[in-house]
């Protein structure tokens, strides 16, 4: 048994020196055969990935330069927005003080319009009441005027009536008829004195 175990021990070894040798011999004919399109294949390679490397560091900097370019860009319009928008906040501010101060104004005018209004209205009612009481005045004087002189009318007439019933044949019916009618009269005369 130790006897088949060397014998294929040194079979293997045989076989692993054969193959080791067949495989020398592969890579010295794949060498020959294609050894020198193999290395100009390696140097393309090589100086594809160069310039690989060189084209993608040259699109990495156009690349970052065009995002500076498009950052200093937008940089340039959103100030350019934020003063239109400063200028638009501040007219509108100034358009609105404007706008207050020409309420205020308005107010106070109106105001002092009102004022002067309420002045005329009181001034206006005082004269009216002051000539309604001239009025009244003047009415009652008048009619004080006319009740005395229809009351001398009255008692001229009642002398009269009096001077021609002492020659009537009943010369105590005008007389007391007159006396009646003149106490009426004082009556009357006194009640709108004293409504007055």
């Amino acid at each position: 048994m130790t006897m088949r175990t060397s014998g294929r021990a040194e079979h293997e070894a045989t076989a692993g020196h054969a193959e080791s040798a067949i495989t020398n011999s592969l890579e010295q004919v794949r060498d020959i055969l294609f050894g020198t399109q193999f290395r100009e294949l390696a140097r393309r390679l090589s100086h594809t990935d160069a310039q690989v490397v060189a084209q993608a560091e040259e699109l990495r900097s156009e690349a970052r330069r065009r995002l500076d370019a498009l950052e200093a860009h937008v940089r340039g319009e959103i100030e350019a927005l934020s003063a239109s928008i400063e200028a638009q906040r501040a007219a509108a501010d100034g358009a609105l003080g404007s706008v207050a101060r020409e309420s205020r104004e308005a107010l106070e005018l109106i105001a002092q319009r009102v004022q002067r209004l309420e002045e005329l209205v009181a001034r206006t009612q005082r004269e009216l009441r002051q000539q309604l009481l001239d009025q009244s005045k003047s009415f009652l004087d008048e009619t004080r005027r006319t009740r005395s002189e229809l009351s001398a009318m009255l008692e001229r007439e009642l002398a009269a009536v009096w001077g021609d019933g002492a020659d009537a044949s009943a010369p105590d019916a005008p007389a007391r008829e007159a006396a009646a009618a003149s106490e009426r009269y004082q009556k009357t005369e006194r009640r709108s004195d004293e409504a007055a």
